[in-house]
């Protein structure tokens, strides 16, 4: 063995030396010399002032040592000058004796190892001669010594990552704690569950007999009520309370789709929403008009269900002002009324017919051939104030109706539909439970100008309204030059294309049915269209589950309120529903990026954000009332009466079963109580509690509950038809098989389902749909009802470009497992 010899003693025959090991050297060792060679090697050894090079040899517990003539020196080392630098001693002088690469020295080339060179490693014995250089004096030689220096400094890093890690999780828990009750900030009532990105679909178990290891059998559930439900219709004040099985089945099955990576059972493929046309000036809106060769026209024909078949159109449009007509009319002037006036009109600058305001108008009847029909229409899209600083006026299209009558064609009256469903009014009327007025008041920088008709999505012979004609053919219906446009992109091309809805595949044959998980258990059925000379074909499969009602065990006290309105889902804002690659707003010239449809969308469509899930905010009471409750400004026809039931209200029911395999059935379990399978969510240190959703008003709080399956009885094969004896369900057996037979994909998605069905996530009191202003802390009628308006925000938010102000960039909602779910409040002001 080649060692360093560093010491000598004849008298003990002891020999201190250090291994040389290829250059990674070693601890200091000792060993003893032979007694008869004692004399030879002292000889040798000479004045023994510097260790010396040689061959180590056993002889049993002596040794035998053979010096060479390469002498060495011994140095302290040290890293400079990205070199490891050798000071040593010779002749009475220290001096550098050599500078070398790390590797040259046998060490990696790591700054952060190296700078410790001169505290910790040692000495370096250097060779006057051969390969290698030199080496170490060093405790398990200068490998070890680096992998221990390495391991010191990740240890020491991993402390001070963690240190870090721990004062930034304590400044965030200090800034979610302000953001708690910031006045300044809100929770927006839902968020989505991202998709997986696979599921697994496979084929059922069918209905003709019980399998091997399939059981049958009943649950008995017990719900439990943690906040106020809204009762089923038909519930009576006083008696036992029922929710219909069906009711249930529903909520059981949406979780359910979302745990064990279900189909979207329920999905408008061919939906895309409308948005309102972007305000305008007038040389704009003349162009508009002119571009798409707009004119006013008369409904002449229509279906039952107001479909316009055909139209007479105006042989001329005349804009008048408001002032003018309002003068004749006085607070009777509408929509459909009929003006005369001799003056003829001019045309300005926009490119459009005006009639001079001096001009003499009366009022026209019936008869009159040359009488023009007045249409209003909603002003509020229009700016009050010109560029310039001064007042807009506010002017009315007036139609001589005496041309062609003009066939609607069916792709306007398809389109108009689309586009009519998201108008404001549309959605206000779906929500009401009465019929609103059919006349709204127009005003105009605050003042009055007549009455419009309300828009209904349906028309009556002789509405007015604005059309584009090409050909012999109305291609366009509107309400107004400036009034709504539809997006683009359908639904069923943004969501995953493995999530649409079973069956999947099928051929015809019942060996090609593949079911997703919750269609294997709920059922499913085929809403695919057939062409229309096509043959019939249904494809549906019975599910494997059955919900009793839901019943209290004793007469249940209900509360009557008036419903806050909830209006509707809007999936057009893109900046809460769309999955966002970037927030940029648009560039000139462009829709709002928050649009389907919009710049972003044409190299691929942005995809839906997921499946929508409402917060557990157990209503807490707001600044005027419980977010439930109707407050002073919401008008009477918004408002719905409802009966709730208390929290605390119990329900029992029975839900049967039958054929299902262990995992299926733990997947029945894990619907019914998902804190089985689902991983905790902790706040303030303390793990929050898991609710499920029953009845309407999920938007206003209402109908969060608990659910504990209270029994299990089950059979199998033998038990059931042959006597055998009866089955012992291990219920963390089953939820074990089911959470094994749920793919990664879907399990990724679990985290942020726990977030969302976890009570005590947000701050029941900042849970609002965007506000229109801080939460006051003055209560007026006046602020109340701008705090209700969630317009400023969606608009300040849209991705829209503006010339004269800051850019809005889209702004998304958190995501679920965020610590911190609030967003802030905007209002037009905050812009200036």
């Amino acid at each position: 063995m080649r060692i360093v010899v560093l010491a000598w003693t004849p008298a003990s025959r002891c020999l201190q030396y250090v291994p040389v090991n290829d250059g990674d050297g070693g601890g200091v060792e000792t060993s003893t010399v032979a007694d008869w060679y004692v004399e030879e090697f002292s000889r040798h050894w000479g004045d023994g002032t510097r260790p010396r090079l040689g061959y180590l040899e056993r002889d049993g517990e002596d040794c035998l040592v053979e010096l060479g003539a390469c002498r060495v020196t011994r140095c302290r080392p040290s890293w400079k000058g990205n070199q490891v630098r050798l000071v040593g001693e010779v002749g009475g002088r220290q001096g550098v004796m050599a500078q070398m690469s790390p590797p040259e020295v046998g060490l990696p080339d790591d700054t952060a190892v190296l700078d410790g060179l001169g505290s910790s490693a040692g000495e370096y014995l250097l060779f006057d001669s051969g390969q290698p250089k030199g080496c170490w004096v060093i405790e398990g030689g200068i490998t070890a010594w680096a992998s221990r220096r390495q391991a010191a400094l990740q240890t020491r890093q991993e402390e001070r990552a963690g240190a870090r890690e721990r004062g930034n999780q304590r400044r965030e828990r200090e800034q979610q704690q302000l953001r708690w009750h910031d006045p300044e900030r809100f929770v927006n009532p839902y968020t989505f569950v991202p998709f997986p990105e696979d599921i697994v679909r496979s084929p059922p178990s069918w209905h003709t007999k019980l399998a091997d290891d399939h059981l049958s059998g009943t649950l008995t559930v017990r719900w439990e009520l943690t906040a106020p439900m809204q009762a089923p219709p038909g519930a009576v004040d006083g008696h036992r309370l029922r929710v219909p099985g069906a009711s249930v089945k529903g909520a059981v099955r949406s979780l359910h789709e979302t745990l064990a990576g279900g189909c979207l059972r329920v999905l408008d493929e061919t939906f895309v929403p409308s948005y309102r046309d972007p305000a305008r000036s007038p040389q704009q809106e003349a162009a508009l008009a002119s571009d798409h060769e707009l004119t006013l026209a008369s409904v002449t024909e229509v279906t039952h269900d107001g479909q316009p078949l055909s139209v007479q159109v105006a042989s001329q449009v005349v804009w008048v002002r408001g002032p003018q007509l309002r003068d004749v009319y006085g607070k009777d002037l509408r929509t459909g009324s009929r003006v005369r006036f001799d003056a003829p009109a001019t045309p300005t600058s926009l490119g459009r017919f005006e009639l001079h305001p001096d001009a003499s108008v009366d009022r026209a009847d019936g008869s009159d051939e040359e009488a023009w029909t007045v249409l209003l229409s909603d002003p509020s899209a229009r700016p009050t104030t010109r560029n310039d600083g001064s007042k807009s006026q506010y002017f009315a299209a007036c139609g001589r109706l005496t041309g062609d009558r003009v066939e609607v064609s069916e792709s306007a009256w398809r389109t108009y539909r689309k586009v009519v469903a998201g108008a404001r009014e549309v959605v206000q009327a779906r929500s009401a439970d009465v019929e609103p007025p059919r006349w709204v008041p127009v005003k105009f920088d605050g003042k009055p100008i007549g009455e419009r008709q309300r828009v209904t999505g349906r028309f009556a012979v002789g509405d007015v309204l604005w059309v584009r004609q090409r050909g012999e053919q109305v291609v366009e219906l509107r309400h107004a030059v400036i009034w709504r446009h539809l997006g683009a992109g359908p639904l069923g091309k943004r969501v995953p294309s493995h999530l649409r809805a079973c069956p999947h595949d099928f051929d015809g044959d019942d060996t090609s049915l593949l079911l997703c998980p919750s269609c294997r258990l709920f059922g499913a059925a085929d809403t695919t269209t057939r062409p229309d000379d096509g043959p019939a074909r249904q494809c549906a499969y019975a599910g494997h589950v059955r919900f009793g009602d839901a019943l209290s065990p004793a007469p249940v006290q209900l509360q009557q309120v008036s419903r806050a309105p909830m209006g509707a889902p809007r999936p057009g804002a893109g900046q809460f529903y769309l999955a966002l690659q970037n927030t940029r707003p648009a560039r000139s010239g462009r829709y709002p990026t928050r649009e389907w449809g919009a710049e972003p969308d044409q190299n691929s469509l942005r995809p839906v954000r997921g499946r929508k899930f409402y917060w557990h905010t157990e209503p807490s009471p707001s600044f005027t009332s419980k977010r439930h409750e109707r407050r002073p400004h919401h008008r009477a026809q918004m408002v719905s009466e409802h009966l709730l039931a208390p929290p605390g209200t119990v329900l029992h029911q029975r839900i049967t079963f039958d054929n299902l395999d262990q995992a299926t059935l733990g997947g029945l379990l894990a619907a019914l109580q998902p804190e089985a399978v689902l991983p905790a969510v902790h706040r303030d240190g303390q793990a929050l509690p898991i609710r499920l959703h029953l009845g309407g008003g999920r938007p206003l709080g209402l109908g969060s509950c608990t659910a504990t399956v209270t029994e299990v009885r089950a059979w199998d094969a033998d038990s059931r038809y042959g006597g055998g004896p009866a089955v012992t369900l291990d219920r963390p057996q089953a939820l074990a098989a089911f959470t094994a037979s749920c793919p990664e994909p879907v399990r990724d998605g679990w985290p942020a389902l726990a977030s969302v069905l976890s009570a005590g996530k947000v701050n029941p009191a900042r849970v609002t749909y965007p506000p229109g202003e801080n939460w006051p802390e003055d209560v007026t009628a006046a602020r109340t009802q701008q705090f209700d308006k969630p317009f400023d925000f969606f608009t300040m938010t849209s991705g829209m470009y503006l010339a004269e102000e800051e850019p809005r960039p889209l702004l998304p909602l958190p995501d679920p497992t965020a610590g911190d779910q609030s967003l802030p409040i905007l209002r037009k002001k905050k812009s200036r």
